[in-house]
C-alpha cells in the first residue's frame, strides 16, 4: 500500500500537468462605468496604462476556420455570454453605462505562459461622421468632431497552477468639471474648467470557475467570470 502511494505521489506532477494542459477556458468580462459619479473626497493619482511585451489582442471568431476546433485568444460569439442578464440590467439603469461586454476562449496557461489581454474602449464624437462630411467649407473641424476619444484602456490576465488568479490593471480617462470660482464665469468653454484624470484599477485576486467576481472603483468597475469550455 504505501509503495502505491509512493508510486502516486511521484506521478501527481504528470498528472497534474495533463489535466492542466486539458484545460479550455471561457473569459467573459463586462466594464462598466457611473453616469453619475459621487466622488466625494476621493483623491485621484494620474497614471498611464503600461505597455507589455506580452500584451496580446484578440480577435473575432469570423476570422477563424471553426474546423480546427478551439483558438487560443478568440473572441467568442455573443450567444456564448453567460452574463446576459448583468449586462441588460446595467443597460436599463439610469446609474451605470456598459461599456465593455465579452468573452474569450483561452487555454489554461501557468504563470509564464500566459498573456495579457489587451481591453480598450474609445467613445466616439455625438455627431455623426456622415453629417460632419456633409457640411460644405468646413474642413477645419472635420478632424476635431470626428476624432475618438478614450475611455478604457489597459489589461486583463488568466493564470492558473493549483488555483486561478486573475491580474486587472485598468485605466479610466475622466474629464471631471473643476469647480474653481476663480474661474472668469464669462468664459463659458474654458479648457481650465475641466480636470483630466487618468483612474487605474489594479487588483491581483484569487478566482473559483463559474463564479461571477466584481472589482469596484467610484467611478467604473469590472464584472469577470471564468467557466471552462470543452473541445467537442
Amino acid at each position: 500500500m504505501k509503495k502505491i502511494i509512493y508510486i502516486l505521489i511521484l506521478l501527481f506532477p504528470f498528472i497534474s500537468f495533463n489535466v492542466f494542459a486539458e484545460s479550455w477556458y471561457q473569459v467573459e468580462v463586462i466594464i462598466f462605468d457611473r453616469i453619475n459619479p459621487d466622488l466625494g473626497e476621493e483623491k485621484w493619482v494620474n497614471g498611464e496604462p503600461k505597455i507589455r511585451p506580452d500584451m496580446i489582442e484578440l480577435y473575432p471568431n469570423h476570422e477563424m476556420n471553426h474546423d480546427q476546433g478551439l483558438a487560443p485568444y478568440m473572441i467568442m460569439d455573443e450567444k456564448n455570454n453567460r452574463m446576459h442578464g448583468i449586462f441588460r440590467v446595467l443597460k436599463l439603469s439610469r446609474e451605470y453605462r456598459p461599456l465593455i461586454h465579452l468573452s474569450w476562449q483561452q487555454p489554461a496557461t501557468k504563470l509564464r505562459q500566459s498573456r495579457y489581454i489587451h481591453m480598450k474602449y474609445d467613445s466616439e464624437s455625438e455627431v455623426p461622421k456622415e453629417e460632419i462630411l456633409a457640411i460644405p467649407e468646413e474642413p477645419n473641424f472635420i478632424e476635431d468632431l470626428t476624432k475618438t476619444k478614450k475611455i478604457i484602456d489597459g489589461s486583463i490576465r488568466i493564470r492558473s497552477n493549483f488555483y486561478l488568479h486573475v491580474d486587472l490593471d485598468i485605466y479610466y480617462f475622466k474629464n471631471l468639471y473643476n469647480d474653481n470660482k476663480i474661474i472668469n464665469k464669462e468664459v463659458e468653454f474654458s479648457n481650465s474648467r475641466f480636470k483630466e484624470l487618468t483612474i487605474q484599477l489594479k487588483e491581483s485576486r484569487k478566482i473559483k470557475l463559474n463564479e461571477i467576481h466584481y472589482f469596484d472603483n467610484p467611478l467604473y468597475g469590472v464584472i469577470l467570470q471564468v467557466s471552462r469550455i470543452e473541445e467537442s
